[in-house]
């Protein structure tokens, strides 16, 4: 999740603005740009549409829609000075990963020939995850010159706060399979059920966010941060219950298996620079490049390793990473009470994947107002889009996604 809407607004590039308490976020070393202690809050609306299509299996074609709204960030900033420098602390409230996801889709793995006889079978899956991983993020930053500044934030990833670091997952499939014994003569039906839950919590990592801002010039100015990789450990449980009815010959069977133990998760590096233009007092432009190792992306338990966004082991997987393209701008209209700004942006936002990464594009549009000088309201909306992705999710030959997202940012922000 990106935070803040004034860096969503400008489709994320943000890296060399980094001029509110988000900084923290984006690149720690713009925290020096707050001039007055301030608080924050930042609310998400996010409506996401996958259409899921697989030409060798119509059945499976469905529409899938999910709508969520939560807290994005939270921030308490204070500028302050000491040992003859500038220097600015905060506090900040970060929702980094959304988990939730849901499906409803048929398929028929088709007529195959076993034995003595030919069989069909067709399945009913539903699908359910829901959760988020947030952080308590303190942040520092000084200003080593007029024209350098530096920060680190200190992202502290933890239940034990109340955060309720934790994601679930449910996956229930019903099936039907229909068996002819030619030599017999004789038709057969069976129904099986596969019950899959998971349970993660207690969700515990430490890693640090390291940036640097520089104005150049007057004119230009160059952002760079760099987030730290990091292991997390949780507390996982499993359920997974499997039963076979044949009705030709009156037999059932069940399986019933629960799991309890703990996991590691390593998260990647990921580091990226961007570059900001002040055109005029009225216009600025921005571009930034971020890179993720998502090839360093592991699960780790007593099954040994394997990747969170294939489910392949370790071994067999091949994930590729991912780098990410950010234009922006922002132009201010200068009124005779306050000043209205006009936010545009686009991206380039591929997700990992194991033959290439899947290409996402996105555009965004933000706007904000300044009330009794003291209050500043922003507001962003973000269209991302997706053709013929996610098919390594789903794991399903020849199935893969349209994807449509609509997500709209409303922060506040108040100087006391």
């Amino acid at each position: 999740m990106g935070s803040g809407a004034r860096a969503m607004g400008m489709g994320g590039a943000f890296i060399a603005i980094a001029d509110d308490a988000t900084a923290a976020s984006w690149n720690p070393g713009g925290l020096m740009q707050l001039e007055r202690p301030e608080f924050s809050f930042v609310f998400t609306f996010d409506q996401r549409r996958r259409d899921m299509s697989s030409s060798p299996n119509p059945e499976a074609d469905s529409l899938h829609e999910l709508y969520r709204e939560d807290l994005n960030y939270f921030s308490v900033a204070y500028p302050f000075r000491a040992f003859n420098k500038n220097m600015i602390i905060s506090l900040n409230y970060q929702r980094l990963y959304d988990l939730y996801d849901k499906m409803d889709f048929n398929y028929n793995y088709g007529d195959y020939l076993a034995g003595f006889g030919f069989y069909n079978f067709e399945t009913r899956t539903r699908f359910r995850q829901a959760g988020s991983i947030k952080a308590l993020a303190p942040a520092f930053a000084i200003q080593i010159t007029p024209q350098f500044s530096f920060g680190i934030t200190f992202n502290i990833w933890t239940d034990d706060l109340g955060f309720d670091n934790e994601w679930n997952v449910k996956r229930d499939a019903t099936g039907t399979m229909v068996a002819f014994y030619s030599i017999a003569n004789k038709r057969q039906v069976a129904q099986a059920r596969s019950v899959y839950r998971e349970e993660n919590d207690n969700f515990e990592g430490f890693n640090v966010n390291i940036g640097f801002l520089w104005d150049i010039t007057r004119v230009v100015t160059l952002g760079a941060v760099l987030k730290t990789p990091f292991t997390a450990d949780i507390d996982r449980e499993t359920y997974t219950f499997n039963s076979t009815s044949s009705f030709g010959v009156g037999t059932a069977q069940k399986q019933a298996l629960f799991k309890k133990d703990s996991i590691e998760i390593d998260f990647p590096l990921s580091y990226g620079i961007g570059l900001a233009f002040r055109l005029s007092d009225k216009l600025t432009c921005a571009v930034d490049i971020y890179r993720t190792h998502w090839s360093d992306f592991w699960v780790k338990g007593d099954g040994g390793s394997s990747s969170p966004i294939t489910g392949k082991a370790r071994r067999d997987s091949h994930v590729h990473d991912t780098t990410q393209v950010r234009i922006g701008c922002e132009y201010l209209f200068v009124l005779e009470r306050t000043i209205i700004p006009l936010r545009l942006g686009a991206f380039y936002d591929p997700s990992p994947s194991e033959k290439a990464p899947d290409d996402y594009f996105g555009c965004s549009i933000g706007t904000g107002i300044m009330l009794y000088n003291r209050i500043l309201l922003d507001c962003a909306y973000i269209y991302r889009w997706g053709r013929d992705v996610g098919g390594d999710m789903i794991g399903l030959p020849g199935t893969d996604y349209d994807v449509d997202q609509h997500q709209l940012y409303i922060s506040m922000i108040y100087h006391f």
